[in-house]
This record gives C-alpha cells, sequence and structure tokens, in this order.
C-alpha cells in the first residue's frame, strides 16, 4: 500500500526541517498552524500562525537550542484520523561532553488541513531537558537566564 499524502507531507515536512529548509517547511504549513511544545517557556510553549512557527524553529526558542549531536534509536510513524503520529526515541549530546547523553522520548502529533500540517504538538519529556540544563550552564540559550 502507498503511503496516504498525509504521510507523505508529514515525512517531507521532517525532512525540511532537519535540512533547515525553512522556505519548504512553511509550504507544508496552514497559514493559521499552532505549535505546541509540552512545559513551560523557555523549553515549551505555544506559536500561532507560520511566520512565528518558523520564527521559533529558526530561533530554536523551543528546547535546549543548536549545537546538539543526535542519533535516532527509533521512529515509528502511524496514521490516524486527519493526523500522522510519530512516536521518536534519539540521544543527543553536546560535542564538547559526549558521554553526557539525553535519552529522549518523544510524541508529536501532525494535524492536517487538506494537504496541510494546521496543528503540531510536541509531546516531550521536558524534564529530560531541564536535567540536562542543569548540568551544562553553558549552554547559550540560557546564559542569561
Amino acid at each position: 500500500m502507498s503511503p496516504s499524502i498525509r504521510m507523505t507531507v508529514a515525512r517531507a515536512y521532517e525532512r525540511a526541517l532537519f535540512a533547515g529548509d525553512m522556505e519548504a517547511v512553511g509550504r507544508l504549513l496552514t497559514d493559521d498552524v499552532v505549535y505546541w511544545v509540552a512545559g513551560a517557556p523557555p523549553l515549551g510553549g505555544e506559536w500561532h500562525g507560520r511566520d512565528a512557527v518558523i520564527r521559533a524553529f529558526v530561533a530554536r526558542e523551543f528546547g535546549l537550542g543548536p549545537g546538539f549531536e543526535s542519533a535516532d534509536v527509533w521512529r515509528e510513524w502511524y496514521e490516524a484520523d486527519e493526523r500522522v503520529i510519530v512516536e521518536i526515541r534519539e540521544r543527543s549530546w553536546l560535542p564538547a561532553a559526549p558521554t553526557d547523553v539525553m535519552d529522549q522520548r518523544t510524541c508529536a502529533v501532525l494535524r492536517f488541513r487538506g494537504d496541510r500540517i494546521c496543528d503540531m504538538r510536541d509531546y516531550t519529556d521536558t524534564h529530560v531537558y531541564e536535567e540536562f540544563r542543569r548540568r551544562h550552564p553553558e549552554l547559550p540559550k540560557f546564559r542569561s537566564a
């Protein structure tokens, strides 16, 4: 069975996001898209509208910020009514501290309107990030926090 349009768009979104191609990401989102990341700012939050979501991706407003290396442990994709769900387990580390590895599990839900993403919910365990942040106060994103 061939993948549905939603699954094709969801995978294209992830490829464009990981490649840093925000123009391609933007084409896959509705104008009024909402992106929500579990947890309070500065690790989580909610962004409304394509421009705000793209700015959040570029500035890495959620999570720990840029500069990490990572490797997938596994990634499972599912399709449901007007949604694509991806369960992710990945490990991430700073190049300067390669033995301090975050083992992160995430579930992301992408909801569609037609063939574009209109709502994204990222259920990342921000506690894992908070613990890593405590061990690494040198992270640029948090120097002034």
